[in-house]
């Protein structure tokens, strides 16, 4: 796992994919999504 990161979101539900997308269409490359399970969609 990364030690530092631009961005980190929490969750990856509808709201927090949805940000990590708009991140990185905006440029942002140094994020990371944290999320409890594995994300299935």
């Amino acid at each position: 796992m990364k030690t530092h990161a631009q961005a980190v979101v929490i969750g990856g539900g509808v709201i927090g994919c949805s940000i990590l997308y708009h991140l990185t269409k905006l440029g942002w490359t140094d994020v990371v999504m944290l999320e409890r399970d594995e994300l299935t969609s």
